[in-house]
């Protein structure tokens, strides 16, 4: 028996020391901690961050005047249970208008169900051609009244009082938008789903430790409120998006841009792998537009944002899946030039007997799908393939 273990470490030094001299597997490695320690290190420093306390002058506001823009382009299945969550708002109805803009079939669901909205102003616009999301907004936003104008979708629902705690936000007039923070509603349905809520947690901490040294520069529209005589217009250029893109521009301007865990918004992730990567690659191309343009600005000297924030993002959301997926593929080749026999069967017993666990199985599969989603997202950006209208993803709205 010893005789047999001595006999398997020699052969695994040796496969090793190989691996040790193959440029292949020097480079690999060299990703992987680089890689690793970008991405821990800027964890570990927002996690700190985000425990300061919020540099802002807060005080107490009166309820200012909110319009909440709900695009709902065939969205007929699911304008109902909208409207009944917007009637569920704990703020005062006389000081809300809600425009909902649609086409014919939707709006025609929405005028049997308004009445539950009694006292407060409702304005609906049909929408005879699809405008995409940031053109229904810009188009409402004529129409808005509001002194801050707040942006939803159809299939995200709100907490009772997430208009409240972030509206309160808007007491120091250097905050220009506040966003919310999701909750999937269907994390228990499968993998897909799961680790999308598991991502959430360390997505946020992020967000939270940039919003409390100035800004995030990344926002989410189901839930995203806005200081109307600061914004001019949504961000509407094909392979931009409304939000993250809008976002930009005000954080250029020099106001703050700022994400809040206390306004909670429920909403559901794909529950198939193929509606997961579009979705993915969808908000990945925006991502790629806005951060580039970021960083472009930041070296101009036209951002007021700390160059941590800009690099980190843009590494992570840009060039790091390009990366994910080289290092497998540069590992899996030196293990085969080096007929590395041992050392391929340890690693592959390890990830089997690994992903018995639940949320290794998810952060797996989150590898895979973002790898492979984002890099997709920066390829359609070079060549050039840009949309203002995206296909709707049917699995996302299952009521």
């Amino acid at each position: 028996m010893e005789a047999s273990l001595t006999k398997l470490t020699t052969y695994i030094i040796k496969e090793l020391t190989f691996l040790l001299n193959d440029s292949i597997f020097i480079v690999s490695l060299s990703l992987l901690i680089l890689h690793l320690t970008i991405n821990i290190g800027y964890l570990i420093y927002m996690s700190k961050v985000s425990k300061r306390p919020w540099n802002l002058k807060m005080s107490e506001i009166q309820d200012p005047y909110v319009t909440i823009i709900v695009p709902a382009y065939r969205e007929a299945k699911i304008i109902g249970k909208k409207i009944e969550n917007i009637a569920e708002l704990e703020y005062s109805r006389h000081k809300l208008q809600v425009i909902i803009i649609g086409d014919p079939e939707t709006l025609k669901v929405t005028r049997e169900k308004i009445h539950i909205l009694n006292g407060i102003e409702v304005l609906l616009l049909e929408e005879t051609e699809r405008l995409g999301k940031a053109g229904a907004l810009n188009y409402a936003l004529k129409f808005a009244k509001g002194q801050i104008i707040a942006t939803s979708d159809a299939d995200a629902m709100w907490s009772s009082d997430a208009l409240k705690k972030a509206i309160k936000y808007f007491s120091d007039p250097i905050v220009a938008a506040v966003t919310g923070h999701e909750i999937i509603s269907n994390a228990s349905k499968n993998i897909h789903t799961y680790s999308e809520q598991l991502y959430r947690k360390t997505y946020y901490v992020m967000r939270l430790g940039e919003s409390k040294i100035w800004s995030t520069m990344i926002f989410q529209g189901e839930l995203a409120l806005y200081r109307r005589n600061y914004l001019k217009f949504f961000e509407s250029r094909p392979g931009y998006s409304d939000d993250t893109g809008t976002v930009v521009r005000l954080i250029k301007e020099g106001y703050r841009c700022i994400y809040i865990p206390e306004a909670k918004f429920f909403d559901a992730a794909p529950p198939d792998l193929k509606d997961k990567i579009m979705l993915k690659s969808r908000r990945g191309q925006h991502l790629v537009s806005a951060l580039t343009e970021a960083l472009k600005y930041k070296i101009k000297g036209e951002l007021p944002l700390p160059v941590s924030i800009v690099l980190a993002n843009f590494y992570m959301h840009v060039l790091a899946p390009m990366i994910q997926l080289t290092i497998p593929i540069l590992l899996v080749a030196s293990l085969i030039r080096n007929t590395a026999l041992l050392i391929s069967t340890l690693l592959i017993t390890v990830l089997a007997i690994s992903m018995l666990d639940k949320n290794i199985r998810a952060l797996v599969e989150l590898y895979i799908t973002s790898s492979l989603a984002l890099t997709l997202a920066l390829i359609k950006s070079i060549i050039g393939i840009r949309s203002v209208v995206w296909e709707k993803i049917e699995s996302m709205r299952e009521i």
